[in-house]
């Protein structure tokens, strides 16, 4: 866990970082996740590179993904889940992906994810 908003992130994995830092300062990722236990990679297609972003016992870590260079690659990444998505359907929210995912422009695994995504989202 890090005590400060970290610098060594740019582009998507930063923003994704330092979203999380805020709910885990104020406390938010122990009390709305207090037992969640996942590791998520998110692939915006059009903002590489991947992002891993593990969550457990209200703390975080991301790690990027230098060797994700297409949706094809997160086959190879050990994860609960992944999205492989644009950008602009990532932050239209969670009834958006859905619909990209029915339409087969998302590349998803696990769609048990969701609803906790959808929730991660949500406090964001």
């Amino acid at each position: 866990m890090e005590n400060s908003l970290s610098s060594k992130y740019e582009g998507f994995p930063a923003v994704i970082y330092s979203r999380l830092w805020l709910l885990q300062i104020f406390g938010k990722l122990k009390s709305e996740f207090p037992d969640l236990q996942i590791k998520i990679a998110l692939f915006m297609t059009d903002w590489p590179p991947a992002t891993l972003i593990k969550i457990y016992d209200g703390n975080f870590e991301i790690e990027i993904l230098e060797n994700v260079t297409d949706s094809k690659d997160l086959d190879d990444v050990e994860c609960d889940a992944y999205l492989a998505l644009s950008y602009e359907v990532f932050t239209k929210g969670l009834v958006s992906i859905m619909k990209e995912i029915e339409e087969k422009r998302v590349k998803v695994k696990n769609l048990g994810v969701l609803p906790v995504l959808g929730r991660i989202l949500r406090v964001f």
